[in-house]
């Protein structure tokens, strides 16, 4: 075996520690070993961001199609269903799941319909009160649907004193694009979102509430500081207008920032920051097209309306977003999750004040359309999905020991395979059966003496001073085990 050889062994080695390694910087007895030392941990979404010492909770699995829910205490909440429920729903799971009487008539028959979000009053303390949305059916034929935002008291296992706040909210004949989300801004006005209601032209129409973002005073009136105010061709409970299906709303805590999330068409899902009096385009421009792959839009840019924050292609179907701020997961504080339903994932991005960093998504492994998000009173994520699970993300003790097997063909894949898929530095070929079969009759302690000190052109611990003996005994161990295919007799 010449010099170069060796050398040739080694810079392969490297090349693929490089892309793949490098990275796996915690210490050594600290990795779950399922996966490759980089991307190692107890979910492989979060581990690939580094954030390794997690666990993924369900709390309750049971639920019907939610599609909403709060915080009422640090240990229950109260959850919409899109069948029309609403529940008291206890974190604890020895304690039942009340539902709530008193709500009004909605419409249920249409995929797209139902309750939807659901608010509390910023005193809700002191005066019980909370916001609903839902789809209401005309009351004359029933074929017939608007967006309806309602407001009651909660006692108990009741509402009492229920009143609607859009009752001159205009009926449409489409069941999808109700928008309803709902929010509270940091002066306590009610914030609400009205899809366009699959008639595109409403959204720029300002004596239409269709596609539109709304602001109240809590018990539905129009808010002096309100920006179209004395305009004469637009309704003044109008904040901002050009929005196409909004179905995430949140406002930052900290900085008093609200955000917002809406499907797009074919393409062109957005994130905006929600100003007074801004128009968001729709359907005017787009990142997305039509269904039928036909231009929606004039164009993705138009004098006088907002870019948004952030847009995705293709489309995820985004809907609720989350702010977090949290002691328990430090490294997204003010960062943006958004959850997906089409693309059944959370979205985080990295927001650095006006500007996303980055963008990735975690939680694949939910594998579940993703209806709501909220941090809870300690910081940890809380997440339903709609088929029927409310699931909550906490972090683990910081120094949580391996609970993985290693997977010694990965290993093998990512540190060993340059030289013996190849033979370079007559390393013996993984496809030589016989070969391992032979180096295996030598006992394990000479094969595991060898994978440590190295031996001929292998360099000291096959160059992965990176791995842990664990790896490293997964992958040789993996290599003796191909001499179980030799055939050839002793």
């Amino acid at each position: 075996m010449t010099r170069g050889a060796g050398l040739r062994c080694r810079l392969i080695g490297v090349a693929i520690l490089a892309s793949t390694l490098l990275s796996a910087s915690i210490a050594a007895d600290q990795r779950p070993y399922g996966v490759p030392p980089a991307y190692e941990g107890a979910l492989d979404s979060l581990a690939a961001i580094n954030i390794r010492n997690v666990e993924l909770q369900t709390l309750h699995d049971d639920l019907a199609e939610p599609w909403a829910f709060e915080f009422l205490s640090p240990d229950e909440l109260l959850v919409t269903e899109t069948r029309g429920r609403l529940l008291r729903v206890p974190l604890a799971a020895d304690r039942p799941v009340i539902e709530i009487s008193g709500l009004p008539i909605i419409a249920t028959s249409q995929q797209q319909t139902g309750l939807l979000d659901v608010a509390l009053h910023p005193q809700f303390e002191q005066n019980h009160r909370i916001y609903f949305s839902y789809a209401e059916a005309d009351p004359d034929t029933g074929r017939y649907y608007r967006t309806q935002v309602a407001t009651a008291r909660l006692v108990g296992a009741a509402l009492e004193d229920l009143r609607p706040l859009l009752a001159d909210a205009p009926f449409g004949w489409s069941p999808s694009n109700f928008g309803g989300a709902l929010e509270f801004d940091g002066q306590g006005r009610l914030l609400i979102t009205i899809g366009d209601r699959s008639e595109e032209v409403l959204a720029q129409r300002g004596d239409r509430l269709e596609g539109k973002i709304l602001r109240l005073t809590d018990d539905g009136a129009v808010p002096a500081e309100n920006p179209f105010i004395g305009d004469p061709d637009i309704d003044d409970r109008i904040l901002a207008l050009g929005v196409r299906n909004a179905q995430g709303l949140v406002r930052d805590p900290e900085t008093d920032a609200v955000y917002f999330a809406e499907h797009g068409p074919l393409g062109g899902d957005e994130v905006n920051r929600l100003m007074p009096g801004a128009n968001y385009g729709w359907p005017t421009i787009s990142y997305g097209l039509a269904y039928s792959t036909a231009a929606v839009a004039e164009g993705t840019h138009a004098p006088g309306m907002v870019q948004p924050l952030f847009y995705y292609l293709p489309s995820e179907a985004i809907s609720p977003l989350a702010i977090y701020r949290g002691a328990m997961f430090p490294e997204w504080h003010g960062d943006l999750l958004v959850g997906a339903l089409k693309g059944r994932h959370v979205s985080r991005l990295d927001l650095d004040g006006e500007v996303v960093r980055s963008e990735y998504p975690i939680l694949g492994e939910i594998a579940a359309r993703i209806r709501d998000l909220k941090i809870g009173p300690d910081g940890a994520l809380h997440v339903l999905t709609e088929d029927g699970r409310l699931l909550r993300l906490v972090r683990t003790e910081a120094d949580a020991p391996a609970t993985r097997s290693p997977d010694g063909e990965r290993v093998y894949g990512l540190v060993c395979a340059g030289c013996h898929d190849t033979g370079a530095a007559e390393a013996p070929r993984l496809s030589d059966a016989c070969a391992w079969r032979a180096i295996a009759t030598k006992g394990w302690d000479e094969v595991w003496r060898n994978t440590l000190s190295g031996i001929n052109a292998m360099p000291e611990r096959g160059l992965c001073h990176v791995c842990t003996d664990a790896h490293l005994e997964a992958a040789a161990r993996y290599l003796l085990a191909q001499g179980e295919r030799c055939t050839d007799e002793l």
